[in-house]
């Protein structure tokens, strides 16, 4: 039930969004938006369900940390 709620609040602001963007030169924008209601559903439905997902913070664990690790060593920190 908790899925069906949020799923449903989210088209509700993709809707009130996408009328919010009128005129002419918006479809860019209307993408935009839809790239980013999408990826909050999805991160809010990961944790929903506790399932693991990709967002900028393990991207930034997985690859920079140990970069950053490596240079410090490297530099005799």
């Amino acid at each position: 039930m908790k899925i069906a709620i949020t799923v449903l609040l989210y088209v509700l602001a993709y809707g009130w969004g996408w009328t919010k963007l009128r005129g002419e030169g918006h479809r860019r924008r209307r993408v935009l938006l839809g790239c980013i209601m999408g990826y909050g559903a999805y991160l809010n439905l990961c944790g929903i369900t506790d399932t693991p997902h990709l967002s900028l913070g393990s991207l930034y664990t997985a690859y920079f940390q140990p970069v950053g690790r490596a240079i410090i060593y490297w530099l005799g920190g």
